[in-house]
């Protein structure tokens, strides 16, 4: 650092430091009216000196608070910083008015390649010396409990300029006393400083008068410009330094807010809108009445009973607590239990919803187009135009045939909804919200998506901080995807990235994540992981040639895989009867990519399932279900079909397991089975020979295989078994068709299937 003073103490003449909280509307209100009766002939304000790049799009009337500046790195590890601003923030105030008066305006700060330079070095530092309940505590004890109030009670009701930067000299110094941080924190502050002082000297020593330079910062900041040594070129020379990039990106007052984690923010951002329009008219009296009418609004959108003459009482309270704690007018906390004595009858409960409304709000910035900076935003703007996109503020449903267009003239017409597809998913895999994928006539990955297409200012601010990602869409997810890679060895975690990049149009990425996959299936896996991820293979095998993507490479994973599910199945099978239920689906499915895909090595899991259906070890709801897609494969005659009913539901056993098998046996195909007489004929027999005392306990589990069955197929098994009983069809759809009554069902749930 240099010794020299530069011109910060300069005779008797010096600076007009003016101290602010951010976000403040009594510094936004008294800076605007400084600036108009003093005429300045330049303006610092404290944020990054870069930032003068952005003086003219942060002033275009088209740009609508709250919005933010970021600053981002441009080289791994990514790191970004944020500068929001309200309508309201004492800065953009500033800035305004001294445009508007044609004043020149500075900034002053670090500059936000050596802020993110810091940035990483506290964040080395903290992660070496500070363990989590060290930071907690220091954090406690650096900040007064209720900053926020003091200032709105002295500072914001401060009845003329000169009391405000007399009050805010005061408190900066009171502050900086109270609150000196650790040796690491004074660093970092004293380095801002350095630097401030240094632009406050250089504008000095480039002509304008001391008394003629308004430096407008944070109050803790303000104490410790007027004197002290300057950085100089030499010292910045040695701070970290990172490559960096700004942007403009609308933010929301959810994120303004304090409540969302944000250091520099207040706790009711919407209130602090109310304030500053009632201040900026000069009316800060009519503050109450407008803050709890607008309350009185937001209760009564829900539901709420709130008269006029309760908002009337709730201002009449809020002004007498007022006078009663010596104030110019009702602060936040003393609105807050005015409402909730008058509008909430006492109860904070009643009104917290539109007490949530009415403070922070759902407001969100719009920045226009010309102020979109990053690479990512232009590329989503050239993506549209190109894909003839059109995001609106209301929601319009696109849907999109993934087919190739073969009346097309060109290639690229061709193939229009499928890179609109791809663009789509890579928005939705970053989070960008932009688009919202429905639900579909065809299932899984096929030629049909249906998505809801809307532009909302979250969207927009996601976008922008996606370029944290990669520069452009494309890099963004890929850097998304191969991060994610990279981080996780779950087979049903790589088979999501893999199905990811398939539906993304990534190739490339494609083939890294099979690479995963292939190493991954390995190792040991459930039936169930098999099954998920086998599904989500046959999928990508079947419409590959719809995405216009080589996914051969998937075959022989998906190929070794289903081998051991043949191999695995049998084993598997020992188990209870919840586990059952799943592991039945996880069976029908693989079932059904056998099915589906032809030529897929199926004799180890054919054994399987001829094995699972003989066996009487093995849980029964499962063999029973192995017997039926015998049936359906063909591999299974009437006669040895008739001889293994026989034998699963014989007098000799406990109906209960009977009962089970039959169960397993109606998953799959009912209507296969209605058609075949041995079924019914062999079930008929079955019941018949039940002894008495067992025969109301069989009929509840019986009953519950039914329970899949439609209305209309119990009226066809109905058929088939009064035909048998001689009895009227309506007498056992009847019995077929009946709920369950509570016994039954108690019955059902005291069967412990575990003891066979």
């Amino acid at each position: 650092m240099s010794e020299e003073r530069g011109g910060v103490e300069s005779g008797e003449r010096a600076p007009v430091f003016v101290g602010i909280r951010h976000h403040s509307p009594a510094g936004a209100r008294f800076i605007r009216e400084l600036l108009r009766e003093k005429r300045p002939a330049c303006v610092l304000i404290e944020a990054p000196a870069d930032f003068e790049s952005l003086i003219d799009r942060l002033a275009d009337p088209a740009l609508k608070p709250p919005f933010a500046v970021m600053a981002y790195t441009t080289e791994a590890p990514v790191r970004s910083v944020l500068y929001p601003f309200a309508v309201y923030s004492p800065e953009y105030r500033a800035l305004l008015a001294a445009r508007e008066l044609g004043i020149p305006v500075a900034f002053c700060d670090l500059p936000s390649s050596y802020m993110l330079g810091l940035q990483g070095a506290v964040e080395r530092y903290l992660d070496r010396k500070r363990d989590e309940a060290a930071e907690k505590e220091a954090e406690s004890a650096a900040e007064p409990d209720d900053m926020e109030g003091f200032w709105e009670r002295y500072l914001e009701q401060s009845p003329t300029l000169e009391d405000y930067l007399e009050r805010s000299r005061i408190f900066g110094e009171e502050v900086r006393a109270a609150m000196p941080g650790e040796r690491f924190e004074q660093a970092h502050n004293a380095v801002r400083e350095a630097y401030m002082r240094r632009v406050i000297a250089e504008k000095i020593a480039a002509g304008i008068p001391a008394d003629r330079l308004v430096v407008l910062t944070g109050a803790f900041h303000t104490p410790a410009l007027s004197a002290g040594e300057l950085l100089d070129d030499a010292a910045l020379q040695k701070l970290p330094q990172c490559k960096a990039k700004l942007t403009l990106m609308p933010y929301s007052y959810r994120r303004l807010s304090s409540r969302s984690g944000y250091a520099a923010g207040n706790r009711a951002p919407a209130y602090y809108e109310l304030l500053w329009k009632a201040l900026a008219a000069g009316k800060p009296e009519g503050h109450a009445a407008r803050y709890l009418s607008a309350l009185a609004v937001h209760i009564r959108e829900r539901g709420g009973l709130v008269s006029s003459a309760e908002v009337l009482e709730a201002t009449l309270l809020a002004e007498s607590l007022t006078r009663l704690r010596e104030g110019v007018y009702p602060t936040h906390e003393e609105l807050k239990d005015a409402a909730v004595t008058c509008l909430g009858h006492g109860s904070f409960g009643e009104i917290a919803e539109g007490i949530a409304l009415t403070d922070i709000g759902t407001k969100i910035g719009h920045v226009p187009m010309s102020g979109l900076l990053t690479s990512i935003q232009r590329d989503f703007a050239d993506q549209c135009a190109d894909l003839k996109l059109n995001f609106g503020p209301v929601a319009e449903k696109l849907r999109l045939d993934l087919r190739e267009n073969r009346r097309a003239k060109s290639e690229k017409s061709a193939f229009l909804q499928l890179r609109r597809s791809f663009f789509l998913q890579r928005l939705r895999l970053l989070g960008i919200g932009f688009a919202a994928l429905q639900g579909s006539r065809q299932q899984d990955a096929s030629w049909e998506e249906n998505w809801v297409l809307s532009r909302t200012p979250e969207a927009e601010m996601q976008l922008a901080e996606a370029v944290l990602k990669g520069d452009t869409i494309a890099h963004a997810v890929s850097f998304d995807l191969q991060e994610k890679l990279t981080a996780t060895e779950q087979i049903a975690e790589i088979t999501e990235l893999l199905e990811s990049a398939f539906l993304c149009g990534m190739p490339e990425l494609l083939q890294a994540a099979v690479s995963r996959l292939d190493s991954a299936s390995i190792d040991q896996i459930s039936i169930e992981e098999i099954a998920r991820t086998a599904k989500i293979l046959s999928c990508m095998l079947q419409f590959g040639d719809v995405r216009q993507s080589d996914v051969s490479v998937l075959r022989p994973i998906l190929e070794r895989l289903l081998l051991r599910a043949g191999l695995t199945l049998t084993d598997a099978c020992f188990c209870d009867d919840e586990a059952a239920g799943h592991l039945a689906k996880s069976i029908e499915e693989i079932q059904s990519i056998f099915s589906v895909e032809k030529g897929l090595p199926s004799e180890k899991w054919e054994h399987a399932i001829r094995e699972l259906s003989r066996r009487d070890d093995l849980n029964a709801k499962l063999s029973g279900l192995a017997t039926a897609i015998r049936l359906d494969l063909g591999d299974l005659g009437e006669e040895e079909l008739s001889q293994e009913i026989s034998c699963r539901m014989s007098v000799g056993l406990r109906a209960e397991l009977g009962a089970l098998w039959f169960e397993g046996l109606s998953l799959r195909n009912h209507y296969a089975l209605i058609v075949r007489r041995v079924v019914w004929e062999s079930l008929s027999r079955y019941i018949d020979a039940i002894p008495e005392d067992c025969w109301q306990r069989a009929m509840v589990f019986l009953r519950r295989a039914f329970a899949t069955y439609t209305a209309g197929e119990k009226d066809m098994v109905a058929e088939n078994l009064a035909e048998f009983w001689g009895l009227q069809k309506e007498q056992v759809s009847e019995v077929l068709n009946a709920e369950l009554s509570r016994e039954e069902s108690q019955a059902l749930e005291s069967f412990d299937f575990d003891d066979f």
